[in-house]
């Protein structure tokens, strides 16, 4: 080495021990009456990085004479080397402090900026791309008063490959409305407005993968209630107290702009992959698991019960004219069993978004982040978020402070893909996140834009992202790490794949013409499996008996009324009948009746549209032979089933029919007969008499 480069890195060398000085974490650093936040920071830096802080005064005498100071440590080369950095802070270079004219008063808080050239920092590599730990410290008085830390990603030249990346965005809803259609969750017409926790992570998509000149991708995994509960606040509601919010109110205004974003930013097909999760998302294992409340040697699942729920949740994305991936899937609660690996196969589900944990990765992980798709042995792969990553999701006190947690989950994936930034071809790596949908609204527009824009980054969706990244174990399938064993109480699995029958009976005789009341009352049966109740099924119960109350009088509107008995006064008459009321609605079915002793001249069955109140219907009969005879009445929907009329039984209403007088044709017949005895007889008394004159 030359003398005088010796000399100036021994000189820089001794700067850097004189200038060091441990930073304190922010847990210990902040004082009690001063906080900072993040307010911007550059998402990565080539040679300035620019920052701004708020700072807030929540104590009693005003600061004056402050100073902002940055400070960097040695770049980040392991996991716990990133770890550190958020719980133990940074033992770093001191390399600039700002001052701060004036003062911050008691309540105030007050935003300043500060400019870093980074190629003046010694510790900075000008030949590497790394990510380095930072703190930013306010002093007052020469002392920290408050700190905060954050990764700074320095990128020297553009990355040679950038790493796959895949987001999922969860709209996941509440129950806002209950059984009884008031308003329960008196939060989510406001969860729909600008800065809503709905309404938040929309428009943060729309800023990056849906915009004119999109640059991420994302998918939005979406709970189907999110969208027809908007609805329900769009045409007017009832609260709990018995207040309505008509139509034309602020928070329906609110509702309506929401679903129009909605639709726009699911219209980005390129950008945004749609995955539609089953209407009421309920536990997928809890519906494929054999259940012991059914009648005697059965034991059924609710797995149809499941598909219709996910045909239904397609069905309201069809509704806002876009379109739910066919291969994509995320299970309620990341829950899983083998039963639901072979379920998604059947359906045709080749990509699951699991949970960090769903497998067991380490066998594979080795050195670097573990792949986030795992093959499995029925056909479908998951797709793991990142662990490390997720567990920033968990920490409160950063999501706190939503600029700078958006800067250290970027700061996390940097350093992910730092571990191997360029893969021997053909293997590709890749790296996939599921921020939780507890995450604080004003965190979503700087992630996603952090995410779509980060040069070492490639945004995919969660499809491109199975077909374009290798597995770890590409020959074995990932065992599950805690296969889910949730179940319903078994009477309550037992009302419900009852109740699934009596539902699907009622729609059909509803039929096409008025779909509302038929949909709406499938959707109420779905909402209870939602996975709340499983653990407490009494409060699933109101929806359970809304259901029951509506299918039974749908029964009771379309059960003839029929006396128990008619008496003919010849071989044939009539049987008169009503049906009952069916209130608003138009039901579609087929009158049947069945006997061995009677016939029917005109048919055996008729077709009825009961629209009103005691509609009449008549057969005409004709009596086979005098005396009783038994009749019996049946009511069938437009798929030819048998409805439950006769005392919530499929068991046909009995009818006596008794004839007094035969009618003219079996009179004859007879005569006939008996006239044809009497002359056998008679021709047989002549033949004696002639062989026996005596």
């Amino acid at each position: 080495m030359p003398p005088v480069r010796r000399l100036l890195g021994a000189v820089a060398a001794a700067l850097v021990a004189v200038c060091v000085v441990p930073v304190p974490p922010p847990a210990t650093a902040q004082n009690a009456n001063v906080t900072l936040r993040m307010v911007s920071q550059s998402p990565w830096s080539r040679n300035t990085l620019e920052l701004q802080v708020a700072a807030t005064n929540a104590g009693t005498e005003p600061l004056h004479k402050l100073k902002l100071q940055v400070a960097f440590g040695e770049h980040i080369s392991t996991q716990a080397g990133f770890d550190a950095m958020l719980s133990s802070g940074v033992a770093g270079l001191a390399f600039n402090s700002k001052a701060i004219h004036g003062s911050i008063d008691p309540g105030d808080t007050r935003t300043i900026p500060m400019t870093i050239d980074l190629t003046a920092i010694a510790l900075i590599d000008p030949e590497d791309s790394e990510v380095y730990p930072a703190s930013v410290t306010l002093l007052w008085k020469e002392s920290s008063v408050a700190s905060i830390v954050t990764p700074v990603i320095h990128i020297v030249r553009p990355p040679e490959k950038p790493m796959f990346s895949s987001v999922a965005v969860p709209l996941s809803a509440p129950i806002a409305f209950g059984a009884d259609d008031a308003l329960v969750d008196t939060g989510f017409p406001a969860s729909l407005a600008k800065g809503g926790t709905l309404r938040a992570p929309i428009d943060a998509i729309a800023g990056s993968a849906s915009a004119r000149h999109p640059r991420g991708a994302v998918d939005l995994v979406t709970d189907p209630m999110a969208i027809t509960q908007a609805r329900d606040v769009i045409a007017g509601y009832r609260t709990t107290d018995g207040t309505q919010v008509p139509s034309d109110s602020p928070e329906a205004t609110q509702a309506t702009n929401f679903l129009a974003q909605l639709t726009d930013v699911m219209g980005a097909t390129h950008n945004v992959e749609t995955v539609a999760d089953p209407y009421g998302n309920p536990s997928i294992p809890s519906m494929l698991t054999a259940y012991a409340g059914f009648p005697a040697g059965q034991t059924p699942t609710l797995e149809g019960q499941l598909d219709a729920q996910r045909a239904s949740g397609i069905d309201v994305i069809s509704a806002l004219d876009a379109t739910a991936s066919p291969r994509v899937i995320a299970p309620s609660g990341g829950q899983f069993s083998d039963e639901t690996i072979d379920w998604l196969a059947r359906s045709s589900l080749d990509v699951v978004l699991g949970s960090a944990n769903t497998v067991d990765r380490s066998a594979w992980q080795g050195q670097l982040a573990p792949a986030p798709t795992v093959p499995t042995d029925a056909g479908p792969t998951l797709v793991l978020p990142d662990p490390n990553t997720q567990l920033l999701f968990d920490r409160t006190d950063l999501l706190a402070d939503p600029v700078r947690a958006a800067q250290v989950v970027l700061g996390q994936l940097a350093f992910i893909w730092k571990q191997e930034p360029v893969p021997v071809d053909p293997y590709r790596r890749g790296v996939a996140i599921a921020p939780p949908p507890t995450l604080p609204p004003a965190t979503w527009a700087p992630l996603l834009d952090r995410l779509a824009g980060a040069p070492f980054l490639q945004p995919v969706t969660l499809s491109h992202l199975v077909d374009k990244v290798n597995p770890d174990n590409p020959n074995g399938p990932g065992p599950l790490t805690t296969p889910s064993v949730a179940r319903f109480a078994d009477s309550y699995a037992a009302q419900i794949a009852s109740l699934a029958g009596d539902v699907s009976i009622v729609n059909s005789m509803i039929g096409q013409a008025d779909p509302e009341p038929a949909t709406d009352l499938r959707r109420r049966l779905f909402t209870a499996t939602e996975p709340t109740y499983l653990f407490d099924p009494e409060a699933g119960q109101p929806w359970l008996t809304s259901v029951d109350t509506v299918a039974m009088s749908a029964f009771e509107a379309v059960t003839p009324q029929v006396s128990a008995s008619f008496t003919f006064t010849s071989g044939e008459g009539t049987i008169p009948m009503q049906m009952g009321d069916p209130g608003d609605q138009t039901f579609h079915v087929t009158v049947e009746l069945d006997s061995q002793d009677l016939t029917f001249p005109d048919g055996d069955r008729q077709d009825v549209v009961v629209d009103h109140p005691g509609q009449p219907v008549s057969f005409r009969v004709v009596a086979n032979s005098s005396g009783q005879n038994a009749l019996g009445v049946s009511v069938r929907d437009p798929n030819g089933r048998l409805v439950p009329v006769n005392n919530g039984t499929t068991a046909p209403i009995l009818v006596g029919v008794r004839t007094t007088a035969v009618n003219s044709i079996a009179l004859l017949v007879t005569v006939l007969a008996a006239l044809g005895l009497v002359a056998l007889y008679a021709r047989r008394w002549f033949r004696r008499r002639r062989t026996n004159p005596a």
